[in-house]
């Protein structure tokens, strides 16, 4: 049962009068009204679009595997694999596992097993379950185990019409150990390299529970160079920023904003990119850098001279790219020479061009904002910029603060004819000359992890008269001064999800301790404001886990229900004015969880509303579609499998951070290295 806690007492019926009319005018506040950015308005509600709900581009080889927990017989060739998932399993367990020198053992000759239904396996049996993910939780299969010195086994067969060389994208905790047609593999990881044989091949999976979770979730991807087959895909370009190093780098962190026949995004490491919306093409990039921030002072050092040289031989690779003709190679040279520039610009003046280490979203990782007219963007070293839709730099500046734990990573907002983003301070500059109009000090300028930190994008609202600029952490500014006139003071110390605002309503998710806070903005500004604030706690225990329970993303809020999907893809719908569960469920998104994945660690991107559907998308390549409503329907799922950089020790499936973009017939999915146009 959900517990429901005030910050300040309501009746229940003044309560639902108050949301029932909020909801009513449910018309998101953006305060100038043109101005799109991250997630469209804010809401993630596109009503206009009428987009597709299936489409996919899957490698003939995944494609053309097939599974079955049983040995079929003569040239059956089992379920078809056409996601990567295995939906079919013999799982046994829990069996008592014991220490043979420093080997874990629990069933006698584990890697010659090949079991049949009803076998018996320690002192359980061996039973057939049909999953409708691609979880294997194994605390709903087997229940939750009394300690960690048991095992869980999962056992299929898997037919390949070639065979060769497939990835596996593992996700465990704790620990596991893979056996394929008897031999185990030399590394169990969240990456792995597995040698199918032609025809039928057997796999075994042995599973250690971690404290509270016991699961595993294998996801077969393609290998190198591989055909695909494509559908609904109208086009995919290649975007010149995404990084080697596994970590990730941030590529691909930031959506895409349209106007008219032009679409704009930020690409790594301070590149703005302008493609043409019919076919993809690349019509130009402009760089807004440390280099082009330099003063007229500046330019006559000698330092700035040698920037120069890298500046240029930069300009000359981003031609190639413009031209479609760039290599790997190329791309990695045009990386290395944009650290070498910054390191220049460093010489030149170390305050000012700190440098500081790559956020986890990238330095690029931001939704730009535009007002139909510009195009303003801020990367997380500190540039800010304005541009016009052709692509001519308006004007651009530099302000540093010091990086925190795993970088900035909140997107900036127009709102009063103001740029306003956020580096430990909230900054606000004049969208016409690019001038500070004021600074609003947030968190401390001391220490990796200052309290009351945000990583949630921005929200713009207007009470009464007057425009207002909310935080993740509930703080609400006023856009004309700066000035802070609401602080709320139960929200994480370090807020994720970004905050939305329906009509005089706003959503509000904590990542740490699960709780939707709503509060109803009045009619006009008092000092002090007094917001009437509703807690709704989101209990997710029942299902898996990875690392911590956390919630990335920001919810949907549609005809008085609120959607929230946490990291492991746990989907909880609320009704709004009751604040009880309508339903939850594990979505079937495919998901990799593991430490060193970035901003790619957990399910993150938001859902939106597309038209009559809702939209999820999953760190994986995997999209699920479904109906509105307060019974779970499943209308699609869809899959986008690619590997990206070929044949370099980081070779990995695409991973997939930026909320999608949706207009007319057509769906905008940013990758890390390709932007994929949904439609026909």
């Amino acid at each position: 049962m959900n517990q429901i806690s005030e910050r300040k007492r309501l009746g229940g019926f003044s309560w639902r009068i108050a949301i029932a009319m909020a909801l009513f005018q449910c018309t998101t506040a953006i305060a100038d009204g043109t101005a799109v950015g991250w997630r469209g308005d804010g809401s993630g509600k596109y009503p206009a679009a009428d987009p597709p709900t299936q489409w996919s581009r899957m490698s003939e080889a995944v494609d053309r595997l097939g599974f079955s927990a049983e040995m079929p017989p003569g040239a059956d060739q089992g379920a078809g694999m056409a996601d990567g998932v295995i939906r079919e399993w013999f799982i046994a367990g829990p069996i008592a596992v014991t220490k043979q020198g420093d080997q874990e053992v629990a069933l006698p000759d584990e890697a010659a097993l090949a079991p049949i239904e009803n076998q018996p396996a320690g002192d359980t049996k061996w039973r057939k379950v049909t999953l409708d993910s691609a979880y294997l939780d194994f605390n709903k299969l087997l229940g939750r185990p009394k300690d960690q010195t048991v095992a869980a086994y999962a056992f299929t067969h898997i037919y390949s019409t070639e065979g060769g060389q497939f990835r596996l994208n593992f996700t465990f905790i704790n620990s596991a150990v893979l056996y394929l047609n008897g031999k185990k593999a030399a590394n169990t990881g969240n990456r792995m390299s597995l040698d199918l044989n032609p025809g039928w091949n057997r796999l075994l999976i042995r599973v250690s529970p971690g404290e509270k979770d016991w699961y595993a979730v294998p996801i077969f991807h393609a290998r190198g160079k591989a055909k695909y087959v494509e559908k609904n895909i109208a086009w995919r370009t290649s975007l010149p920023g995404v990084q080697p190093s596994f970590y990730g780098g941030g590529s691909g962190a930031g959506s895409p904003v349209i106007v008219g026949d032009k679409i704009y995004l930020q690409s790594e490491p301070h590149d703005l990119i302008c493609l043409n919306k019919a076919d993809g093409k690349i019509l130009w990039i402009k760089r807004a850098s440390y280099f082009e921030s330099a003063s007229d002072e500046e330019k006559k050092s000698p330092a700035y001279h040698d920037a120069e040289e890298t500046a240029a031989k930069i300009d000359a690779l981003n031609a190639i790219i413009i031209a479609g003709n760039a290599k790997q190679v190329q791309l990695e040279q045009k990386g290395k020479m944009e650290n070498d520039l910054r390191k220049q610009m460093k010489a030149l003046d170390r305050k000012k061009y700190a440098n500081n280490e790559i956020p986890d979203v990238g330095y690029s990782g931001f939704t730009p904002s535009t007002d139909g007219k510009f195009i303003y963007v801020w990367y997380g070293d500190g540039v800010t910029a304005c541009f016009t839709l052709e692509g001519e730099r308006k004007w651009i500046r530099v302000d540093q603060r010091a990086a925190v734990e795993h970088g900035f990573s909140s997107s900036p907002v127009l709102v009063d004819g103001k740029f306003v983003v956020f580096m430990r301070d909230l900054l606000a500059f004049d969208c016409e000359t690019g001038k500070p109009v004021w600074t609003t000090p947030i968190v401390s300028h001391e220490g990796l992890n200052p309290g009351n930190f945000i990583h949630g994008s921005l929200a713009a609202a207007t009470i009464g008269q007057t425009k207002v600029i909310i935080l993740g952490s509930g703080t609400i500014v006023r856009a004309s001064d700066g000035k802070i006139i609401y602080q709320d003071t139960k929200m994480d110390t370090q807020a994720v999800p970004s905050p939305v605002v329906e009509g005089k309503m706003i959503f509000h998710m904590s990542n740490m301790n699960a709780t939707l806070a709503i509060r109803t903005l009045p009619d006009e500004v008092t000092d002090p404001l007094k917001l009437e604030t509703k807690r709704i706690a989101i209990d997710t225990s029942a299902y898996p886990k990875h690392y911590l329970p956390w919630h990335l993303s920001s919810p949907l809020i549609h005809e008085g229900l609120a959607y929230l999907m946490n990291n492991a893809g746990v989907l909880t719908v609320l009704d709004v004015q009751s604040g009880q569960v309508v339903y939850q469920r594990l979505i079937d998104l495919d998901p990799l969880q593991a430490h060193n994945e970035g901003a790619a660690r957990g399910q993150g991107t938001s859902p939106a509303l597309a038209g009559k559907y809702i939209y999820f998308l999953g760190n994986n390549g995997a999209a699920l579609v479904i109906e509105t409503g307060r019974v779970f329907k499943q209308v699609a799922k869809n899959k986008i499998e690619n590997q990206t950089m070929l044949a370099h020790w980081a070779e990995r499936q695409e991973r997939f951070v930026a909320n999608p973009v949706f207009e007319g017939k057509r769906i905008y999915i940013r990758g890390e290295e390709f932007l994929y146009a949904i439609g026909k």
